[in-house]
C-alpha cells in the first residue's frame, strides 16, 4: 500500500543565469532587456503568454518574442498582451527543468513567471526532501534562490477557490512595484498619521512622483485582490 502523506510541500524557486548566446535566446533574456514581465502556460506544441510592459515598450517585447518563439496570434490591450506562440519553450531553451523535476517527483504548477532576467517556478512534492534534492540539482544549471516555502495540509486546501485547492502564496509584482511598495511601507506611508510622502518615496527610488503613484496603486490592487476574496465571500 502507498504511503499516506498528510502534507503537500510547496516551494517557489527563482532561477537565473540560463541565458544563451543569442540576443533573445530565452524569455529570461527578453525580460532582462526590457522592463517587462511574462507569465507562461506551457503546451507541447505552443505556449500561452501573458506579457506586461510598463514603460511603453510592449511592441519591442512582442518583436523579441516573435524572434525567439514565433507568434501565431496576439491580443494587445494597452501595456498588456496575450500571445499564442508558434513554438513551445521546451523545444527552444537548452536549460529546461522538466528532467530535474521528474527525477525528484516534483510537480510544476503553472504559470512559469519571468521577470528581471530570471524565472520563478512553483513546485509541489509529497516529501520536503524531494524539493531539497531538486534545488541542489537545479544549481548545476542555474543560480537558484528560494522565494517561498510552505507546508499544505489536506485540510487547508480550499477547493472552492481553485480547482486544485492551492492558491497563490503571493501576487506577482514587477520590480518597480515591489520597490515602490516596499519603500512606502518601510518608511511609514501606511501609518496613521503618515510618516512619509509619495514625493519622498519617489525621490528615494529615483523616479517621478506620478510614476511612483502608479506603481504603488498597481501593487496595492494586486495585493488586495489576492486576499480580499477570502474575507468577502
Amino acid at each position: 500500500m502507498a504511503t499516506l502523506h498528510p502534507f503537500v510541500y510547496e516551494a517557489t524557486f527563482r532561477l537565473a543565469g540560463s541565458e544563451s548566446g543569442a540576443e533573445f535566446g530565452s524569455y529570461d533574456a527578453i525580460t532582462a532587456a526590457f522592463d517587462a514581465r511574462l507569465s507562461l502556460w506551457c503546451n507541447d506544441h505552443s505556449d500561452l503568454l501573458l506579457l506586461e510592459c510598463e514603460t511603453g515598450g510592449l511592441e519591442a517585447v512582442l518583436e523579441a518574442v516573435d524572434e525567439f518563439a514565433g507568434i501565431d496570434d496576439a491580443i494587445v490591450d494597452g501595456p498588456e498582451a496575450v500571445v499564442v506562440t508558434g513554438n513551445c519553450v521546451k523545444a527552444l531553451e537548452t536549460a529546461v527543468v522538466d528532467a530535474v523535476l521528474d527525477d525528484h517527483g516534483c510537480l510544476l504548477l503553472p504559470p512559469i513567471r519571468y521577470a528581471d532576467g530570471a524565472r520563478s517556478i512553483r513546485l509541489l512534492a509529497l516529501e520536503s526532501a524531494h524539493l531539497t534534492r531538486c534545488y541542489h540539482d537545479l544549481l548545476e544549471d542555474f543560480d537558484v534562490s528560494v522565494e517561498s516555502k510552505r507546508d499544505l495540509s489536506f485540510d487547508s486546501l480550499d477547493r472552492n477557490r481553485t480547482p486544485d485547492g492551492i492558491g497563490e502564496p503571493l501576487p506577482a509584482l514587477s520590480r518597480r512595484q515591489r520597490q515602490v511598495f516596499a519603500t512606502a511601507y518601510e518608511r511609514g506611508y501606511y501609518e496613521i498619521p503618515r510618516e512619509t510622502s509619495m514625493a519622498a518615496v519617489a525621490e528615494s527610488v529615483g523616479i517621478d512622483r506620478r510614476t511612483a503613484d502608479e506603481h504603488r496603486r498597481q501593487a496595492e490592487r494586486k495585493i488586495l485582490g489576492s486576499v480580499a476574496g477570502r474575507y468577502l465571500e
